[in-house]
């Protein structure tokens, strides 16, 4: 197939969907009318990418996926040059925004697991301010690994329908993988720093610095120290790979 037809391609040893933001929303819905749960959702920026090359068990995570959606600017950028038809980013707090109208349009009921506890209190006092109708049935910050499962009877007892998961990776990874075959949800996804946006510990970045690849500066400039590092840290490694698979391609 043409690269400029591919929805689902296997790149860097794990595969990613090249869907516009509308199009992941509509084949999420479209599998949970069809009873294909639960579903689960895994973002990729340079970081996972690095860590997948490295590390069997965050390549299957990936791979083990239903969807896998670019969540990052360079991704995109670096597919597009290599000749495949990226119809845009679908950045995790843009999905998690969507995910939140299909719950507050089909009554799901959410629960919210992770991040840290009074960042999560406002993140979702500001979603019930924009989605008043919405089922937010429970939420749970960091916790204790010996208290793990009173949060699954806890997520469970809610008849959870969408579950999201604010951890860093590859602990949402981890989870994600040890238990969705156990908990009975329409869907998990990893929504990360999201929650941190919807908290205002970090700002998102004006739509016109998000649309131009810019999101990840303005998010250094908040917080050097955490976001900055990991810039320098992976987009190297990142490139590395990216041009050692495109030199076994040539040979």
């Amino acid at each position: 197939m043409s690269k400029k037809l591919q929805k689902l391609i296997n790149i860097w040893g794990i595969k990613i969907n090249l869907f516009s933001l509308d199009e992941f929303v509509d084949s999420v819905e479209m599998r949970i009318k069809n009873n294909e749960i639960p579903i689960h959702i895994t973002g990729v920026n340079p970081e996972t990418v690095v860590h997948a090359s490295k590390d069997e068990f965050m390549r299957k995570a990936i791979l083990n996926s239903d969807f896998v959606n670019i969540d990052n600017a360079f991704i995109v950028m670096t597919l597009r040059v290599l000749g495949y038809r990226v119809p845009e980013r679908v950045a995790t707090p843009d999905l998690f925004e969507k995910l939140l109208v299909l719950a507050t349009k089909n009554h799901y009921n959410v629960f919210i697991l992770g991040a840290r506890e009074n960042i999560l209190n406002r993140a979702i006092e500001n979603i019930k301010n924009d989605y008043p109708s919405i089922s937010i049935k429970g939420h749970h910050g960091y916790y204790p690994r010996d208290k793990e499962q009173n949060i699954i009877n806890e997520i469970e007892g809610f008849k959870t329908d969408m579950l999201f998961i604010a951890f860093p990776s590859p602990e949402k990874e981890s989870f994600i993988l040890k238990y969705k075959s156990i908990i009975n949800t329409k869907l998990m996804l990893g929504v990360g720093g999201a929650i941190d946006c919807r908290g205002e510990l970090i700002k998102r970045a004006p739509a016109i610095l998000r649309n131009n690849g810019f999101e990840g500066i303005h998010r250094s400039l908040q917080n050097p120290l955490y976001y900055g590092k990991r810039y320098f840290t992976f987009y190297p490694k990142f490139l590395k790979i990216v041009f050692r698979q495109k030199n076994v391609e040539n040979e």
